[in-house]
């Protein structure tokens, strides 16, 4: 299995995972998000390991979006 920093998409998540300004928080979950459902919408290109990876990620952003709600 490739871990997700190998995922054209992950330098998106990655930003949003470790931004520490709470500022800029909602910009690197939007970012993170659009990269994601841009790579969704690549028809048949997604292998099963990066698809359980996205859905990993989505939960953590989920996670991010209801912290920086607080």
């Amino acid at each position: 299995m490739r871990h997700a920093s190998q995922y054209s998409w992950s330098w998106a998540y990655r930003a949003a995972a470790y931004e520490t300004n709470f500022a800029r928080l909602d910009a690197r979950i939007d970012t993170a998000l659009t990269a994601i459902e841009k790579r969704l919408d690549e028809v048949g290109k997604l292998t099963e390991d990066e698809f359980k990876e996205i859905q990993v990620c989505l939960k953590s952003l989920q996670l991010l979006t209801d912290e920086a709600a607080r």
